[in-house]
């Protein structure tokens, strides 16, 4: 298992589609600050400060970025295999599809949290950049701890859609919109039970985030329930990778309409 983790970084920093997880990790501070300095003067907030800065950055993040970019960037490092047919010469060596999708899906993990405290960094900088006060050790250590604790939650709040769409090519882009309009729906649940087990609203209960300037809520959701309702979400996963089947052409070469097999150009010289 670490070995495939290790390969997959090893790839992630040769995917262009990483541009897309640094670019979206960035956006949530920065469109938070730009909203601040555009809106009209009795609108805004006269003590916004690094704390409300960092707040404001966790709950554009669990909402709306970090649902779409790690199923975006997940499904896309399992579609790969698809795409570039290399699944038939990884299903060679002796490890099952099972393990093979695990393995990048742990992989996928740890960058989900990476990339939470990239953007963690990003709302500290940008804060210093405008100047905002009452920058302090606690408040950033409560918003590193919020922000990296929320990005692994979320992750596992999107593990099934990931987990599903590995089945087949393709299907990656379609989760990614799925998992953009589950995030945003978390505004839509502001009270009683589907608020605590809502899978995004129970992975900010779960790092301590309080929604009611956000949300309008009147009170912190349920820990016992959220950390359940995440829990299945990893049994859903867990079950879903029980049942993966390798495609049926997985291990073949290719062939073309003509049935022909389909020879990359260093096989076709080696032939010359």
């Amino acid at each position: 298992m670490t070995a495939i983790i290790k390969t997959e970084f090893q790839k992630i920093k040769r995917y262009h589609i990483m541009l897309i997880g640094v670019l979206g990790m960035a956006c949530s501070p920065l469109l938070q600050l730009f909203s601040q300095a555009v809106i009209a003067e009795e609108l805004k907030n006269p003590n916004y400060d690094f704390a409300a800065l960092i707040k404001s950055s966790v709950w554009g993040s669990a909402t709306i970025f970090m649902p779409a970019v790690f199923t975006l960037i997940g499904g896309y490092l399992i579609n790969r295999e698809y795409v570039d047919d290399t699944l038939k010469n990884v299903l060679i060596v002796p490890i099952s599809f099972r393990k093979f999708l695990a393995g990048k899906l742990m992989a996928m993990g740890i960058l989900a949290v990476i990339l939470g405290v990239y953007c963690f960094a990003v709302t500290v900088a940008a804060g210093l950049f405008a100047g905002l006060p009452h920058l302090n050790a606690a408040v950033l250590a409560g918003g590193f701890l919020q922000m990296a604790g929320l990005a692994f939650w979320v992750y596992v709040a999107v593990l099934p859609i990931i987990a599903a769409g590995s089945v087949r090519p393709g299907r990656f882009m379609g989760g990614a919109v799925a998992a953009f309009i589950l995030g945003y729906c978390c505004m839509f649940f502001k009270e009683g039970l589907l608020r605590d087990i809502y899978p995004f609203s129970a992975a900010m209960t779960l790092v301590g985030f309080d929604t009611a300037d956000f949300a309008g809520t009147s009170q912190m959701g349920s820990v016992p329930l959220g950390a359940a309702s995440l829990g299945l979400m990893l049994a859903v996963t867990a079950v879903l990778l029980l049942f993966a089947k390798a495609p049926e052409n997985a291990g073949k070469a290719r062939k073309k309409k003509g049935g022909k097999k389909t020879l990359r150009a260093a096989q076709r010289r080696r032939q010359m």
